[in-house]
């Protein structure tokens, strides 16, 4: 067997599945007697996710993303993806949208970090002991960069379909892919260091805080809000 490809799959697909579990734990039993989502449906969404990731991998790498007009053009229709499978009569205005979401867009970016790592391997150096540590460290930092994005994204493309706005979301999340992209392409350009690695630095500092946002003031709003709602008709029936 091809020992890159469990390299590929433990470093593109382990953080995409770290992330899903840190990120929906607290919505779904044993944290909560009635969960705002359905377990079985999440990974079921999960698998989506990671074959259309497999197919947009497959479509971009054939282009050379270092150019700025495809960095532009994919971020949008990367995005578009999201929204027109989101948008479905089935998840408008459904509170649990914005889960769904989530482990789609975790789909995608786990195999799109698959692919990025599978497609890296062969031609790093891993001889040197210092310079492959570097190596899969930068491996591993594209990888988790690909999770935040897409998770991030595919949940707030979620929020707006749930709350009937899915154009309005779905802006905010092409923003971030844009801004993104536009840094990775510094990182990708023959730039002096450390000018390369400071826009790598830069894109990931723009996804984690995107994912941070959904983490921790987006999934919880949305919930809160229904919460509110649930008990405003509790109490007047």
């Amino acid at each position: 067997m091809n020992d890159d490809l469990f390299i590929a799959a433990a470093i593109g697909i382990g953080p995409a599945l770290a992330l899903m579990y840190w990120s929906l734990r607290n919505y779904t039993y044993p944290k909560v007697k009635q969960p705002f989502f359905d377990d079985r449906v999440v990974f079921t969404y999960l698998a989506i996710g990671l074959v259309i990731g497999v197919a947009v991998y497959a479509v971009q790498s054939s282009f050379d993303m270092a150019f700025l007009l495809f960095a532009l053009l994919f971020a949008v229709l990367e995005e578009m993806v999201k929204l027109v499978l989101l948008n479905l009569r089935r998840f408008r205005g459904k509170l649990d949208t914005p889960f769904y979401g989530l482990t789609i867009g975790l789909g995608v970016g786990g195999a799109m970090g698959f692919g990025a790592v599978f497609q890296s391997l062969p031609v790093l150096s891993f001889g040197d002991a210092p310079i492959a540590l570097f190596n899969a460290v930068i491996l591993v930092i594209i990888a988790v960069q690909f999770c935040l994005l897409h998770g991030s994204n595919g949940a707030i493309i979620g929020v707006g379909v749930a709350k009937s706005m899915p154009f309005s979301y779905f802006s905010q999340a092409v923003l971030y892919h844009l801004a993104f992209n536009m840094l990775m392409i510094g990182f990708y350009l023959p730039l002096s260091v450390p000018f390369n690695y400071l826009a790598l630095i830069a894109a990931t500092i723009v996804v984690i805080y995107s994912y941070w946002h959904v983490h921790y003031r987006v999934l919880p709003d949305i919930i809160s809000k229904a919460v509110e709602r649930f008990e405003k008709k509790k109490s007047i029936g």
